[in-house]
């Protein structure tokens, strides 16, 4: 059984976003993180317009992945654990293609973003790849093809060198995690490297395919979690943009409901796995 501190709890938010052109940065939304609670955070890359970026070369994925990478060593100073997450976001894809792009070029450009991802991965300047996978809104077959194709060639990256990635896909039940699980065996990677982040509560189904559910953080969401196990992560997908300050949720969220839960002393040894043991064990690293 686990050893269950009761101060200083871990709060892991495994899915924020920081803006450092846009937002409020890395020192102002890791203070907000801290003082309620949090201890460790995964800074996922946005997509490259967010920060100002067109891709059309591979220095500028090269140039995001920077931005994650400062935002990580910054979020570090605040005494607080902190790991970058990056790779190629898949509506890059339908960006590419609406400035005027070929389909072909558009993939070849996005292969090549994905293998500079992993060379900072292998070199210690990220921890794992993500978010990558499929558009969450409707596209047309070939964009679809090509996405599951792209989609494909970073899992096996992944596979070769052995680092964790996390999903970005349309909504899922069941029958799409199944599915998912397929294409992961497809590509020779274990499942239990891969997190699906924005997924659903559906932790029974996702331990039996293997793969890691990352659920938004909201009370609902992690009671329906609960009622199936704890074998899952916490995110808030917050988004650090002015424009949509309700979007999603804030950075207090994740410390902030796991310090109302653990009160409850059935839930503590259960929320020490999931904001400690778990995502330790996927990712290898150090979270409180």
């Amino acid at each position: 059984m686990s050893v269950v501190k009761v101060e200083n709890f871990p709060a892991t938010d495994n899915h924020m976003h920081i803006n450092p052109i846009k937002g409020l940065g890395p020192l102002e939304v890791g203070k907000e993180f801290k003082r309620a609670g949090g201890t460790c955070v995964f800074v996922i890359m946005l997509p490259s317009w967010s920060y100002g970026v067109k891709v059309s070369k591979t220095s500028d994925f090269e140039t995001c992945y920077s931005h994650v990478f400062e935002c990580v060593k910054k979020v570090r100073t605040l005494n607080l654990h902190a790991y970058g997450v990056i790779g190629v976001h898949p509506a890059e894809l339908t960006q590419m293609l609406d400035r005027g792009m070929g389909i072909r070029e558009a993939k070849e450009l996005m292969y090549a973003g994905l293998d500079i991802a992993i060379k900072w991965i292998s070199e210690e300047m990220a921890t794992a790849i993500g978010e990558v996978g499929r558009p969450h809104y409707p596209v047309s077959p070939e964009v679809w093809e090509a996405s599951n194709e792209i989609l494909l060639y970073a899992l096996g990256l992944a596979k070769d060198c052995g680092c964790v990635v996390q999903l970005h896909t349309e909504s899922m039940g069941e029958k799409e995690i199944v599915e998912l699980s397929q294409m992961i065996r497809k590509a020779n990677l274990d499942p239990s490297n891969v997190i699906k982040h924005f997924s659903p509560p559906l932790i029974k189904i996702c331990e039996r395919e293997k793969i890691f559910p990352s659920i938004i953080a909201s009370r609902r969401n992690i009671e329906a979690a609960l009622g199936q196990g704890d074998r899952f992560l916490l995110e808030t997908d917050y988004l650090d943009d002015p424009r949509r300050p309700g979007a999603v949720l804030g950075p207090k969220a994740v410390p902030k409901i796991v310090n109302q839960l653990r009160g409850q002393e059935d839930l503590k040894e259960r929320l020490w796995k999931v904001n400690k043991e778990h995502p330790e064990k996927i990712y290898g690293v150090q979270v409180f």
